[in-house]
């Protein structure tokens, strides 16, 4: 598999006062999209950064056989510009930097279709998270009048994809040089949104050396009127993850605990251990009997990804230790519920890449794509005996797996 760089950041915009946006439509019906051979798809990109093409592959078997671009992957380029995407019961959702515009799509007979698209611009999107399969919200910033940079929010309406656009009163900026906002995991709990972030500069003139921060915030928004109702900070760790578009670094189990991993490492913070922290059901604060420091059990290495794979367990998509992002990748398991180190598992070595969302769940078999130096499987873990299988292998050409999704 050739490396892959990540891309950069893009650009949408929000505006303060509410309102809808109309947009245009390949498919006027848009609300039931026509079902793939698969209940699984992968973004998959072909080519070395810039000269690159994106494509979604249907999976057919996520433990057999071979997935390939030959007759089966709908081009994303032109409409869908990376890996930055939101998928939900089979509709993908994708701010596109170049052409400010805010889409849903879905991939019917081999091809990306729009179901619709609306102007959505200034405001760099970052995370989101969904109220209910209707109401999406997105996280991101983008610069006033005055050229200061503001904590945003879009509301979407995704049958019709009406959008409500505001500001969030995230904390004072900690000095001049410290002008911007590095917005992490959001979760969505009893009438009330979780929003991580912690702020970062805009001064890269002193690269390779970047000022950066040691401590983070949580906003906790009513979801109702979008007002910041109070704020956690949190000064032993930096970066609660993030931009969780490309992969979460956060979940709730089953007793609606909220977990989340930092990466300090994303922001330039090279002093701050990747830790990961709980949210009790009904708090508003952190648990202050619970601490994880993920580094201290990796060889001071870094929480890229995070996901829930049952009975309080999680894996991690973890970076090696060092100032790159991207980097090497191993995939642990942890017992976040009692906040323990348990394993790192036996898979080849993942190359390259930091933002690639690899893990999917069925019950107590989870799915991993391993983007290895020779061949590129699905493996299977299967967490009742902790057994991996290999199972579908990515060939023909497809240079980096991205993406791997559960569709319906």
């Amino acid at each position: 598999m050739s490396k892959f760089f990540s891309l950069p950041v893009k650009t949408l915009m929000v505006a303060l006062a509410a309102f809808v946006l109309n947009g245009c439509s390949d498919d006027p019906g848009g609300n039931a999209p026509v079902e793939e051979a698969g209940k699984y798809s992968a973004v998959v990109c072909v080519g070395s950064w810039p000269n690159t093409a994106y494509y979604i592959a249907d999976v057919p078997s996520l433990t057999s056989g071979q997935i390939s671009l030959q007759g089966n992957g709908a081009e994303m380029t032109g409409k869908v510009y990376a890996q930055d995407i939101i998928q939900r019961n089979g509709f993908y959702y994708h701010a596109n930097a170049g052409s400010g515009r805010f889409g849903k799509y879905h991939v019917e007979k081999g091809a990306l279709v729009v179901d619709k698209e609306v102007p959505f611009t200034h405001l760099d999107w970052s995370s989101f998270v969904w109220i209910d399969d209707a109401t999406l919200v997105v996280f991101g910033s983008g610069e006033n009048a005055a050229g200061v940079n503001e904590a945003r929010y879009a509301i979407v309406k995704v049958v019709d994809m009406s959008v409500t656009l505001g500001k969030l009163a995230f904390q004072a900026f900690p000095s001049k040089t410290m002008d911007g906002f590095a917005i992490g995991f959001a979760e969505y709990r009893d009438g009330k949104i979780f929003v991580g972030y912690s702020f970062a500069t805009s001064d890269f003139s002193k690269w390779p050396v970047v000022e950066s921060i040691q401590n983070f915030n949580v906003a906790v928004v009513n979801a109702s009127d979008m007002a910041v109702e109070s704020n956690i900070f949190e000064s032993r760790s930096s970066v609660p993850g993030g931009p969780i578009v490309y992969a979460p670094v956060s979940f709730q189990d089953e007793s609606g605990d909220i977990y989340f991993i930092t990466d300090p490492v994303y922001n330039y913070d090279y002093k701050s251990h990747s830790a990961v922290y709980r949210i009790k059901k009904g708090a508003t604060t952190l648990d202050n009997s619970y601490y994880l420091d993920f580094s201290a059990k990796t060889s001071n290495g870094m929480g890229a990804a995070m996901w829930y794979i049952g009975n309080g367990k999680a894996i991690v998509r973890t970076r090696v230790a060092g100032e790159s992002i991207d980097a090497e990748h191993s995939f642990s398991i942890i017992d976040a519920k009692n906040g323990t180190f348990l394993k790192k598992l036996d898979l080849p070595a993942d190359k390259g890449e930091r933002m690639v969302n690899a893990v999917v769940r069925e019950d107590d078999k989870v799915y991993i794509a391993v983007n290895a130096a020779d061949k590129d499987y699905i493996w299977e873990y299967d967490t009742a005996t902790e057994k991996l299988t290999p199972g579908a292998e990515f060939v023909g050409g497809i240079d980096y797996i991205l993406r791997l999704e559960k569709t319906k």
